[in-house]
């Protein structure tokens, strides 16, 4: 017995029963999984009216054809032996008025008939089966190996050409790292130089020692030499793990490099703070010596407007203390100092050399003159301008002469 193959969509269903040698088949459509309304509605009504049954429906908008690889065979032929039939078996007729199929047992009779009208039937089954081919579709099975070659291949390349990006992109990185790390060292190098002179400070001259003994800390910091280098025979991971070390190791003496930086400065500022009170005590021991100096200076200038303009600088020098200053405006407020102590200094030392010059002059004109009796003296005569006296009778004897008479000076020493 022929019947209907189950996996038939809709689409071949319609064509099947679109033959009108298959009108043996109506009775099948209701109960085949592809059917649809409207298709069995046309199977009874051809069944009981096969004039006016007309073509068959079209199927659904949202019943699509299946895409097939191989053909089927839309009818499948199924017969049962022969021996297993009897005279039960009922045959179906078609109800013109309901349009239904009704089962009448067969006959005793008509065994025999029966059995001729079965072997007409079996060859006329036979003429009546759709032959189907079976054929290799080696175009399309070639085609689709071609694709799946093609798809193997770009999936390959695909895969390869990540990889060799992937590998250039490390290699790119790891060169990249090297380099930072040169230009890291270089502007360590420099942070060093810079430092030099504020670590050369001692504490007296900053107001903070610990300052310079950190800075000492951090120049004795010696950056690790890496020995890794971006061999291009190294695989990615491994170049990505050098870059990741050498970043690591110029991170950190980035770390000291800016660590270096901020203690400079504040070395920097603690000898700046340290220069301050320096000058801060220098301005203050200039003022007392300039204070002291002005109260000794009193009536011993020719000018009593150094004195004064002494005065008004230390007032000024003393306002200047009460408010915090830069180092400059101590410096130049002491150098004032000294050059209007300079001024009333000079100005003494006028007044010193005209007392002495009036002094020596007053010596002079107090000195005594000479005695004019003392200048009138005649010296008194030598022994030999005297006249020999006259001895008569009488022995004579020389007389030796008398030295004159010593003069004195009017004045001792």
């Amino acid at each position: 017995m022929r019947r209907i193959n189950p996996k038939l969509d809709s689409y071949e269903l319609a064509d099947l029963m679109s033959d009108s040698n298959n009108r043996d088949l109506l009775t099948q459509i209701h109960e085949h999984p592809s059917t649809w309304p409207e298709l069995s509605q046309w199977a009874a009504h051809a069944i009981a009216n096969p004039e006016t049954a007309g073509a068959p429906p079209e199927p659904l908008t949202d019943r699509k054809p299946k895409h097939r690889l191989l053909p089927i065979t839309p009818i499948i032929d199924d017969e049962p032996p022969r021996d297993t039939w009897n005279d039960s078996t009922p045959v179906s007729k078609p109800d013109k008025r309901t349009g239904t199929t009704i089962d009448t047992p067969m006959g005793v009779g008509e065994h025999a008939k029966d059995d001729v009208s079965l072997a007409e039937d079996s060859s006329a089954d036979s003429t009546d089966e759709v032959a189907v081919h079976r054929h290799i579709p080696f175009t399309r099975i070639a085609g689709i190996m071609l694709v799946l070659v093609i798809a193997a291949g770009s999936a390959a390349g695909l895969v390869m050409a990540k990889k060799n990006y992937d590998h250039q992109a490390a290699l790119t990185s790891c060169n990249h790292a090297i380099k930072q790390s040169d230009i890291v060292r270089i502007e360590w190098n420099k942070a060093l130089k810079q430092a030099e002179p504020y670590a050369k400070l001692q504490d007296k001259d900053v107001r903070d020692p610990k300052s310079l003994e950190l800075l000492g800390k951090i120049m004795q910091y010696q950056p690790s030499i890496s020995t890794e280098n971006c061999d291009p025979s190294l695989t990615a991971d491994r170049l990505d793990r050098t870059r990741a070390e050498i970043g690591r190791a110029n991170n950190q003496l980035r770390t000291q490099i800016r660590n270096l930086h901020d203690t400079v400065d504040t070395v920097k500022a603690s000898q700046e703070q340290q220069q301050i009170d320096n000058a801060q005590n220098a301005l203050s021991q200039t003022i007392e010596d300039a204070d002291r100096f002005y109260k000794e200076s009193a009536n011993k200038v020719r000018d009593d407007n150094t004195r004064a303009r002494l005065n008004e600088q230390i007032t000024r020098a003393r306002l200047m203390t009460r408010d915090h200053q830069n180092l400059d405006v101590y410096n130049r407020a002491i150098q004032d100092l000294n050059e209007v102590m300079q001024t009333v200094r000079d100005s003494m030392t006028t007044v010193e050399n005209e007392e002495t010059s009036d002094l020596g002059r007053s010596d002079d004109s107090a000195q005594p003159e000479s005695d004019p009796q003392s200048s009138n003296r005649q010296p008194a005569p030598s022994a030999e301008g005297l006249s020999q006296p006259v001895t008569r009778g009488n022995p004579t004897w020389d007389v030796p002469g008398q030295s004159p008479i010593p003069s004195f000076p009017d004045r001792l020493g």
